[in-house]
């Protein structure tokens, strides 16, 4: 990724764009001639004042880019450079840093505590150790905890070490020396030293053996190992990340984790909610989705009706944060309408225990449980039965009474 440029005139129109700015944009988005909304091309919110900056961190498709605007008499630059690309050729570059959890949403409380944390700790030399159910962002933290600290500028590596041999996983992270193996002509440079400096995440430390536990353990009291094959010991200066979506301190208990590990492990740990923590997150996170979504295929977002948000807040969400992406892409990739609705979103069969109102009941009273429980149960079934006289006749009740509840719970306006 180089640089990518793209020109518009006085009157907002495109006239000009490179080939680096066709291959990040579609052809949808790029028609000559035609008015270019740079605002909402660019996911800029009504936060961002382009005017008042000499440049802004963006997201697109994922990854950050620096936009820099630049205005002559007749016509308006906007010059786009990924920061990946930028990172590899400055020493140094604190912009990604400053904006490394800018990706997570924080509307809930427990994730504003958390990403609080994240960045304290972030600072930290020793371990971090990064726990949480699948689903829910775990390798996406690290990354971000990795790029806010002073390393940030260095190599960021990640293993997953679930079901890897003993030798496959030694191997890839301290490397062998010419001859260790049948047909290891050449020596290799493991994991720890490609990212001396950096830092690396061990994704699935629970899986990982006894004996690879000891010699983690050792590199991480003093910073010292041996290539396999290797009499030579080398030094690395490596920030350890490890992550979990099991209880170390129960495996611990069952003798399936050293003890002493796990201690050295958990002086700094980060725990991800779940996304039934975090309800008020989803509908924030809904609109990352959708975006991103749109972006990628280069077409308008559609609008997303109020209902939906209710709609998905009453799911559990076992698969959390990437159970919502899946589920919003595959409903986006048949939509052929301009707005998202119940009907477009096809959730699990949900069971009695998977309704929100089991959990969400505290301080209430019998009505207002009742109440709630009779909102979750319209939503659900107006995605199947949209409009009230199919809908009265699935609960067999009137017209007249399921119109007005409907009404009262502002469903299917």
């Amino acid at each position: 990724m180089q640089v990518a440029i793209i020109e518009i005139d006085n009157n907002q129109l495109l006239v000009a764009y490179n080939d680096v700015a066709k291959a990040l944009f579609s052809d949808y988005v790029l028609v000559l001639n035609q008015p270019f909304d740079y605002q909402k091309i660019f996911n800029l919110d009504n936060t961002i004042n382009i005017d008042e900056q000499d440049n802004t961190i963006i997201v697109l498709n994922s990854q950050h880019f620096l936009l820099q605007r630049v205005i002559g008499s007749s016509k308006t630059l906007f010059i786009l450079q990924s920061i990946d690309y930028l990172k590899k050729r400055l020493s140094k570059i604190k912009v990604v840093g400053e904006h490394a959890f800018d990706i997570f949403a924080t509307q809930s409380l427990v994730m504003q505590k958390l990403i609080a944390q994240a960045k304290a700790f972030s600072m930290q030399r020793e371990p971090l150790l990064i726990s949480g159910e699948t689903g829910t962002g775990k390798d996406l933290l690290a990354n971000a905890c990795h790029q806010y600290s002073s390393r940030g500028d260095q190599t960021f590596l990640a293993l997953n070490c679930a079901a890897m041999p003993d030798e496959v996983v030694e191997s890839e992270l301290y490397g062998h020396a010419a001859g260790a193996y049948p047909g290891a002509i050449e020596s290799k440079k493991g994991f720890f030293e490609q990212a001396n400096g950096g830092s690396v995440l061990l994704d699935g430390i629970d899986e990982m053996s006894f004996q690879m536990q000891t010699k983690l353990l050792r590199f991480i009291n003093d910073g010292y190992f041996r290539r396999v094959g290797d009499d030579n010991e080398v030094y690395v200066d490596v920030r350890i990340i490890c992550a979990t979506k099991v209880d170390l301190a129960e495996l611990v208990e069952q003798g399936k984790f050293r003890k002493d590990l796990y201690y050295r492990l958990n002086v700094l740990s980060l725990n991800l909610p779940s996304l039934q923590e975090r309800k008020e997150d989803i509908a924030l996170l809904t609109d990352i989705f959708v975006n991103e979504f749109a972006n990628k295929q280069g077409i308008t977002p559609p609008r997303i009706d109020n209902n939906v948000i209710d709609y998905l807040s009453g799911y559990s969400w076992p698969g959390n944060v990437r159970q919502l992406k899946n589920i919003l892409y595959s409903a986006l990739a048949q939509l052929t309408s301009p707005i998202l609705t119940v009907k477009d979103v096809m959730l699990p069969t949900s069971t009695t225990s998977q309704l929100s109102w089991v959990s969400n009941i505290e301080n209430k009273t019998l009505d207002e449980m009742t109440k709630q429980f009779e909102k979750e149960i319209l939503l659900k079934l107006y995605g199947q039965y949209p409009s009230s006289r199919k809908l009265a006749k699935r609960l067999g009740v009137s017209h007249t009474a399921i119109a007005n509840k409907l009404r009262d719970y502002g469903i299917g306006r």
